[in-house]
């Protein structure tokens, strides 16, 4: 695939207000001297935090895990194991209950054990990397996601699609459980990534797996063949995501000049 393509495609048609990311775990060290980056951390910070400059800066990261602040996100990726009492505390503030807290912990996405560190970079990085995305990963609006969606779904031959929302985690759970479940995965924001990864409250978290991204792709290039354009709002063929107009109005009519 030419992930600049993608880029392009994805930018122009669904008009993104952020760069889309690739995501890559790393298991194999020697890989790391071929990751293109272009910047490092030089304190730790969160998954979210890497994850925003790399959608608005254009920085390109390899987050290894002594560089990961968040102790939520550490057992996600498999940093570190479980600690009842730590963790169950950090989720009280959401459940209030220690049994349900300490259940929703244990039932969060995990990543397999001996993840050497992630690759963070817009997705056209990866035209230059010697691995794939594992991840394609979008903020967008709800709007878009619906069509990001739905294109995953043609191109996927899927009729629906379930989501995955744990207490906290959005991102980095939310990552990990699309990859391991190698499915397309929607978040809303959880209190870090409002916070720490600067998603803001119109923005919902959207992740592909790699290996779907070039179906998910001709898919969208396909409906643009057939002339439906990227939004598919009444009849279609609108330009812009999304000509806000009451379906069937006698009043919105319009002709060239």
């Amino acid at each position: 695939m030419e992930y600049t393509k993608v880029r392009e495609q994805l930018i122009w048609n669904l008009r993104l207000d952020f760069e889309p990311v690739g995501v890559s775990f790393v298991y194999d060290k020697s890989l790391e001297s071929g990751l293109p980056i272009t910047h490092r951390a030089k304190a730790k910070i969160t998954y979210c935090q890497f994850l925003t400059a790399a959608r608005q800066s254009r920085m390109a990261f390899y987050m290894k895990p002594e560089k990961l602040l968040c102790q939520n996100a550490w057992p996600v990726f498999n940093f570190r194991d479980l600690e009842q009492e730590a963790d169950t505390k950090r989720h009280l503030k959401y459940l209030i209950d220690k049994d349900l807290a300490w259940e929703a912990v244990q039932q969060k996405a995990r990543l397999k054990k001996g993840c050497k560190g992630i690759y963070i970079a817009p997705i056209d990085f990866f035209d230059k990397a010697e691995i794939k995305p594992d991840l394609l990963f979008m903020i967008c609006t709800p709007y878009q996601a619906y069509h990001i969606l739905n294109d995953y779904m043609g191109g996927m031959k899927k009729p629906n699609l379930s989501f995955f929302h744990t207490p906290n985690s959005a991102v980095c759970s939310g990552s990990v459980w699309a990859f391991n479940n190698n499915t397309a995965n929607m978040t809303t924001m959880c209190a870090g990534s409002k916070t720490s990864g600067k998603t803001e409250m119109a923005y919902l978290n959207v992740f592909i797996p790699g290996k779907h991204i070039k179906p998910f792709i001709t898919q969208q290039q396909k409906r643009i063949a057939m002339g439906e354009g990227a939004s598919l709002l009444g009849k279609g063929s609108q330009p812009w995501p999304g000509l806000d107009v009451c379906k069937g109005c006698p009043l919105f009519k319009f002709e060239a000049v």
